[in-house]
């Protein structure tokens, strides 16, 4: 076998069979060279293909697992964001509960002072039953009263006895300051029941009438200056 013969035997080829229009068929052979180059292309692109599959599935679940920490931390978000909607209509209800409490609270103590200011309010009769008034055109702020026997004169409004002095025309003057501007006068003859000092609710018992002949005079000041009593004693009947 010659030198050429066996180069020839070592050789690669690929024998392609190409049909001629006229229906002939041509043989082409490829050389070694080319063979080997195009399975070494496939070969290549066969590795880039599993490597990047191999980075694709790596990426794809770390891209998983960072996708079930987001929904796992988006659950703990709603969870809280839960917890802060009832803990919000919690405090929200305790609010107006506490709103509610608050307003009924200062209602009742708005209610207590009315009630309060009214009691001391000097606006009550100065006689526990019908009596005769009359006035002097010397001292026109002061009303005189005249009731029968055992009548009861009685402060007309709550407040403290600031004094209980001997009067030269009556006999004695009982004086008390009602908290709130006004000063009630009450001149008698009858002994006093009460003491300087002492605290009185409207209605309080001064002194009794001793006899159908006592005259009891009645003054009433508001800061410092004497008023007419009439314009605001509640009269019934």
């Amino acid at each position: 076998m010659s030198e050429d013969s066996k180069k020839q035997s070592h050789g690669f080829h690929m024998i392609l069979f190409v049909d001629r229009k006229d229906g002939g068929v041509d043989q082409m052979g490829i050389g070694r060279g080319p063979v080997l180059g195009f399975l070494i292309v496939i070969a290549v692109v066969i590795i880039v293909c599993a490597i990047g599959w191999k980075v694709n599935s790596k990426a794809r679940k770390a891209a998983e697992e960072e996708n079930a920490s987001l929904n796992t931390q988006i659950e703990e978000l709603n969870s809280q964001i839960t917890d802060l909607t009832n803990a919000n209509n919690e405090l929200s209800n305790k609010v107006t509960i506490l709103s509610d409490t608050v307003n009924t609270k200062v209602e009742e103590q708005n209610a207590i002072k009315q009630e309060a200011d009214e009691a001391h309010f000097p606006g009550g009769f100065p006689l526990s039953s019908s009596a005769s008034m009359t006035t002097d055109d010397d001292d026109p702020n002061t009303v005189f009263f005249t009731s029968n026997e055992g009548t009861s004169i009685i402060a007309t409004g709550a407040g403290k006895v600031t004094e209980v002095i001997p009067d030269a025309d009556y006999g004695y003057c009982i004086k008390i300051d009602h908290d709130n501007g006004y000063v009630t006068e009450y001149y008698l003859a009858s002994a006093p029941l009460i003491k300087e000092g002492d605290e009185v609710l409207q209605g309080a018992i001064l002194s009794l009438v001793e006899n159908s002949n006592q005259k009891i005079a009645y003054k009433v000041y508001h800061d410092g200056k004497q008023i007419d009593p009439l314009t605001i004693i509640k009269i019934d009947g």
